[in-house]
């Protein structure tokens, strides 16, 4: 018995080293994460109890542990993310919901929500474990075009946040760009713009302080090799000089995705590095240690015609399958 219980604090005890070793920083797009009350500021009426989707409060439940069972499943042995960033968010009262009513509760974890513009009023968010990070400061910025008015998408959010133990500084941008729902081509301004805010904000960090580590994940409703990320955002899988580091491309290339469209995977949910977050005190990307989180649980696999996809909590038709969200999650770990 003693043998056991030492084998099994050795275990913990090693755990408890890697986790120290190694920062897992996760991106993750909601789908449609509302909470159950009327806001007369937005367009929200879809997702309420007297609506045609029935949207109440155990449904909003399961939601949120469909939504933590993803989160709890990207460090296998170690625990949940360090940093999560998230999108289709409604405000502050879902996440709140999120960590207070779920495992993510066993963390030390403060988030922050943008304000945007969405008409729906669909947001982004960051979570952080405030026992890890200091927090610094935090900025939206604006990422809707004022010389094409027929659309207000979400703002960009910036956070600037210090590691405790080795000093180094981050800044996190989560990003829900423009959708492609009138078209690829019709929409791709709104995207491209989006890009040049914030390739602007990155650059303008990185000359006030080149080793500050800078990360912008989200889902960009366009693929690695779109010219909004490959050109505009000038993000590559073997950045030349001045450019910054996509490992989802290499993803894409291999046909991986993690958003199913008219019988595709595309790869829109992706984390993008500066190249300082190669080179640091502690905390570095290495090749190969960007994820998709394709895990069986949240698939749908038609039998049938063997055609598999994200496992969603809506159907055609309104129809519930009590689902976790029409993307995929994507992570990464700085060793």
């Amino acid at each position: 018995m003693k043998k056991s219980i030492l084998i099994t604090f050795l275990l913990i005890m090693q755990i408890q080293i890697q986790a120290q070793k190694e920062l897992t920083v996760m991106f993750y797009n909601c789908e449609n994460f509302f909470d159950t009350f009327d806001d007369p500021k937005t367009k929200d009426e879809e997702y309420l109890p007297t609506s045609e989707m029935q949207w109440d409060i155990k449904k909003y439940n399961n939601k949120i542990k469909r939504l933590a069972e993803v989160m709890d499943s990207t460090v296998a042995g170690v625990g949940l993310p360090d940093v999560i960033g998230v999108c289709e968010i409604e405000n502050k009262t879902v996440l709140t919901d999120l960590v207070a009513k779920s495992n993510l509760k066993n963390r030390t974890y403060k988030s922050i929500v943008t304000t945007g513009l969405d008409e729906r009023g669909i947001n982004v968010g960051l979570i952080y474990d405030e026992s890890i990070f200091k927090f610094e400061g935090s900025e939206e910025l604006n990422a809707t075009n004022s010389a094409i008015e027929d659309y207000k998408t979400r703002n960009i959010l910036c956070v600037n946040l210090t590691h405790k133990t080795s000093g180094e500084v981050f800044y996190f941008f989560v990003n829900h760009w423009p959708s492609r729902r009138d078209g690829e081509k019709e929409t791709e301004a709104k995207r491209l713009y989006a890009a040049q805010i914030l390739k602007a904000k990155i650059q303008l960090l990185q000359s006030k302080n080149p080793k500050a580590k800078l990360i912008a994940m989200g889902d960009f409703n366009d693929t690695p090799n779109n010219n909004s990320i490959l050109k505009t955002l000038q993000a590559n899988s073997k950045p030349k000089a001045n450019e910054l580091l996509n490992p989802f491309l290499e993803l894409a290339i291999r046909e991986q995705g993690t958003h199913y469209h008219q019988g595709k995977w595309q790869v829109f949910d992706q984390i993008i590095l500066s190249p300082s977050c190669a080179n640091g005190k502690q905390f570095n990307f290495k090749n190969g240690n960007a994820f998709i989180l394709k895990k069986d649980f949240v698939l749908f696999k038609n039998y049938k015609t063997g055609e598999v996809k994200p496992n969603r909590t809506y159907g055609p038709g309104n129809k519930y399958y009590n689902g976790y969200s029409d993307h995929l999650a994507v992570y990464i770990k700085l060793n």
